[in-house]
């Protein structure tokens, strides 16, 4: 049983029923601005709570416009870095190898650790901890 943290128009925030697991998923609306987006990443900011710092968290971008201009990126960073802080484990659910790219070229950016993948299974089992070296036969 999940329990909706936050349902807003660029994200839907969700804690599974034993909190070892918050599912973020950014929904299709595009940011009409970088206020815009400031804005609905404070929302989800405001959520976070300490008893999160055990959990995993699995970040799913799959419906999200692709995006990578300077002024998007330095405003999703302060974002990613409260969420990697915050959550014992951080997947990152994308659906292109291009995403994988983007994400993995961004951890290394924010120094940040983080699990990428377009496999929804693997990133749950990354964020609730039960595996930590995924195989990529």
């Amino acid at each position: 049983m999940k329990t909706t943290l936050l349902a807003s128009t660029h994200w839907l925030m969700e804690e599974d029923g034993d909190g070892r697991v918050v599912w973020l998923a950014r929904q299709p609306v595009p940011f009409a601005s970088i206020e815009e987006l400031t804005s609905a990443n404070a929302a989800v900011l405001r959520l976070i709570a300490s008893r999160h710092r055990s959990a995993g968290i699995v970040v799913d971008m799959r419906q999200a416009s692709a995006r990578n201009d300077a002024a998007f990126e330095e405003a999703m960073h302060g974002m990613r870095a409260q969420i990697t802080s915050s959550f014992a484990r951080t997947a990152v659910l994308v659906r292109t190898q291009a995403g994988l790219l983007q994400v993995s070229r961004l951890t290394r950016q924010d120094g940040a650790t983080s699990f990428a993948t377009t496999i929804e299974a693997e990133a749950l089992h990354f964020a609730r901890g039960e595996w930590t070296e995924p195989s990529r036969g």
